[in-house]
C-alpha cells in the first residue's frame, strides 16, 4: 500500500555555471544543477556537477551526483584523469560519519570515516543546504567528493568580501580553511550559494568564479500524491 504523500512540489531547479583558472589562466569550466524537492520530511537536494579541465596531470573530466535531506546525504562521482578512471561513492551515515566505496585501477577499496573526521564533503560546496556548514569555525575535515580523500585543516570565522561576476560587484562571505597542502578559500552569498572558491587539486592552485549572478528560486507548484486511483491535484503556490 503506498502512504499519501502530501504537499509534495514539484522540482525547482537551478542551475550555475563556473569557469576555472589555472595561474589566471582558463582552463575549463563546471555545471552544477540543483533540483530541490519538498517532501513531508523536509527539502531534499539533487545535485549534479559536471567539470572538464586541463590540469597539470593532464585533461580532467568529473561527473558528480548527489542528494541531500535532513536524513543525511549520499554522493557518487566518476573522475577520468588523462586514460586514468576511478569511482567514488559515499553515504552519510546517521551518525555523521561516511561510508565509502572507490575503485580504481588497482581494486576495490571500502572504508569507513569517522563524524569527528568530516565535517563537510566538496560536493557539500555545491549545495546551498548544506554550505551553512562552514559557519562553524575550528578544526575541521573536508571529505573530498572527487577521490575519497580527506583534508584536515582549521577553518576561519566568515569575513564578508565581494566577488566580481561579470559587470557586477556581488556581496558575500568568504570563509578560509588553511591544510598543511595549502589554503582553501570559499565565498558564498546569502542564500549559501557558492560564488568563488581557491584550492589546490590536481597538481595545481585552482580558482573557481561563478559566469553569472546566482538565479532566483522559482518554487513552482504543489503535487498532493494520493493514494492509488485517486486523482492528483495541484495548486499554484
Amino acid at each position: 500500500m503506498l502512504l499519501l504523500i502530501a504537499a509534495l512540489a514539484k522540482a525547482d531547479e537551478t542551475t550555475m555555471i563556473y569557469d576555472l583558472f589555472l595561474g589566471g589562466k582558463d582552463v575549463g569550466d563546471r555545471t552544477v544543477t540543483v533540483r530541490y524537492l519538498a517532501r513531508d520530511d523536509g527539502e531534499r537536494r539533487v545535485l549534479s556537477v559536471l567539470t572538464t579541465a586541463e590540469t597539470p596531470l593532464g585533461p580532467v573530466k568529473c561527473r558528480q551526483s548527489g542528494q541531500s535531506s535532513p536524513r543525511g546525504a549520499n554522493f557518487t562521482t566518476s573522475l577520468q584523469v588523462g586514460d586514468e578512471v576511478s569511482e567514488v561513492q559515499g553515504i552519510e551515515m546517521p551518525s555523521g560519519g561516511w561510508q565509502l566505496v572507490r575503485a580504481d585501477a588497482v581494486g576495490v577499496h571500502e572504508a569507513t570515516i569517522p563524524p569527528s573526521q568530516v565535517k563537510l564533503t566538496s560536493l557539500d560546496l555545491f549545495d546551498p543546504g548544506r554550505t551553512r556548514r562552514l559557519i562553524d569555525a575550528g578544526h575541521v575535515g573536508l571529505l573530498l567528493s572527487e577521490t575519497g580523500a580527506v583534508v584536515e585543516g582549521e577553518l576561519a570565522s566568515g569575513e564578508v568580501t565581494t566577488v566580481k561576476i561579470g559587470r557586477l560587484t556581488v556581496p558575500g562571505t568568504r570563509y578560509a580553511l588553511q591544510t598543511a597542502e595549502g589554503r582553501a578559500e570559499f565565498v558564498v552569498d546569502a542564500e549559501g550559494v557558492l560564488l568563488s572558491s581557491e584550492l589546490t587539486f590536481l597538481g595545481g592552485s585552482f580558482r573557481t568564479v561563478a559566469r553569472t549572478v546566482p538565479q532566483l528560486r522559482n518554487y513552482g507548484t504543489i503535487e498532493v500524491v494520493d493514494s492509488p486511483g485517486a486523482g492528483t491535484s495541484e495548486a499554484e503556490l
